[in-house]
């Protein structure tokens, strides 16, 4: 039996251990010394002879562990930012992607925008504004309250007012 290659639980003992670790070791040197002899061969083709570099010693590196970090809010939590954003104005599906894509620097997938938006009608957060047939497909509109990033602009109450009925200036 190979050590190397079928090394099992029930294999685990000190002395497969030792043997696998001799191995191992012999392996190590055959490495060590082809790299010895590489850099031989590098300086003699490459001029005048002087002694090789030191080998360095190999020193294991220290092992990362990976771990993904959360994201950093729900993807939820996102699309529905990126619809209250609209602030009730008529858009597109493709300009929704586009408003997702610029809040998380990637494109949603394929069939998000229409399942997001088409939950969002049945929830009563959005209706559809406009019918429209072909492939830029219908308008939506936004049933959710503006942020208040959108809603801080300089238009005041004041200008929006419409003048009331018999009040004249």
């Amino acid at each position: 039996m190979d050590i190397l290659f079928a090394m099992t639980a029930a294999d685990l003992t000190p002395d497969a251990l030792a043997k696998l670790e001799a191995k191992l070791m012999a392996d190590l040197e055959m490495v060590r010394k082809v790299r010895a002899l590489l850099t031989e061969h590098q300086f003699d083709s490459a001029g005048p002879t002087t002694a090789p570099p030191a080998v360095p010693m190999a020193v294991p590196a220290p092992t990362t562990i990976f771990t993904p970090k959360p994201p950093e809010r729900p993807r939820e939590e996102v699309l529905k930012e990126c619809l209250a954003a609209t602030a009730g104005r008529p858009f597109a599906p493709q300009d929704f992607a586009q408003r997702i894509k610029e809040a998380t620097k990637q494109w949603p997938g394929d069939k998000e925008v229409k399942t997001f938006l088409n939950r969002m009608i049945r929830q009563g957060s959005a209706v559809v504004h406009e019918v429209r047939r072909g492939r830029p497909g219908s308008l939506y509109r936004s049933l959710l309250p503006v942020p208040e990033t959108s809603a801080t602009s300089n238009v005041t109450e004041t200008d929006v007012q419409a003048p009331r009925d018999g009040a004249s200036s």
